[in-house]
């Protein structure tokens, strides 16, 4: 691993503490300590696991006559821009849930032998975003992502992380703006809090804000799961904005949900 030669300045006080690391067998340098502990402050302000959402029904996931998420924009599926856009921010760790095109997203990933770990779960038939996600709960132990497998979206998980960490947030939203809201989960913000929050609301749009699919959660979301609930969209986000527990990311970048022939179209003339 190649090494760069930097002059700082440092208080006496806190190199003697760094000098304290210095055992001589696995820290055998003031250079080698100082390397550590900027390497354990780092790692403790970068995600390591994201989980991506990549079922439904077969009916709501055609497109092309293939599944969405497998449609190939400049030679490469949809899932893997969206693996490649996370892997971008030194996330290493994947899960990927799939039910009704399982077999055929996992052999399209496993071929592809990208250079970070992906690993699969899958169900028998459509459960509902929020048993998908219950199905990695002993897999999810820290601060994580979660994101939608048919969403390309720039949103900068450093920066997010950050906003996340400052707020003590147990739950944070991914926002971008969009002029027909109605077809999206629309979010009301009131200063970093989504006071409310609708999954394509019938009635009128209380907000241009909507959801853009990336999440970040704390392990104690799954305290939240109640066993009544199947979408984390329909269920879980109203209930959150309720308790005041949900905060919003307003982001400006590129954003694509990929839906259908339009949605295809304008990420491949954009990408």
């Amino acid at each position: 691993m190649n090494r760069a030669r930097v002059t700082i300045t440092i208080k006496e006080d806190i190199l003697k503490q760094v000098g304290r690391l210095v055992d001589g067998i696995t820290i055998r340098s003031r250079s080698q300590a100082i390397e550590y502990l900027l390497s354990k402050f780092l790692s403790d302000f970068r995600l390591k696991n994201a989980f991506l959402l990549a079922g439904g029904k077969k009916s709501n996931l055609l497109l092309n006559n293939q599944p969405k998420f497998l449609v190939k924009i400049r030679g490469k599926p949809i899932i893997q821009w969206v693996l490649e856009e996370i892997n971008s921010y030194n996330v290493n760790n994947f899960i990927v849930y799939s039910d009704s095109f399982a077999s055929e997203i996992e052999k399209e990933i496993r071929e592809k032998n990208l250079a970070f770990a992906v690993d699969f779960l899958s169900g028998e038939k459509t459960v509902g975003t929020v048993k998908a996600l219950l199905m990695a709960k002993q897999r999810l132990k820290d601060t994580f992502l979660v994101a939608y497998a048919d969403t390309i979206a720039s949103v900068n998980l450093n920066d997010m992380l950050a906003f996340h960490r400052k707020n003590n947030a147990l739950a944070t939203m991914a926002l971008t703006t969009v002029s027909n809201p109605k077809d999206f989960g629309v979010a009301v913000l009131q200063g970093n809090k989504i006071v409310e929050f609708a999954e394509k609301p019938k009635r009128e749009a209380h907000s241009y804000l909507v959801n853009a699919g990336y999440f970040l959660f704390e392990p104690e979301i799954f305290k939240y799961l109640g066993k009544g609930m199947q979408s984390i969209e329909k269920d879980l986000f109203p209930r959150l904005a309720e308790l005041e527990l949900l905060f919003g990311y307003p982001f400006q970048g590129k954003y694509f949900n990929i839906n259908n022939k339009k949605d295809l179209e304008n990420a491949i003339a954009m990408l």
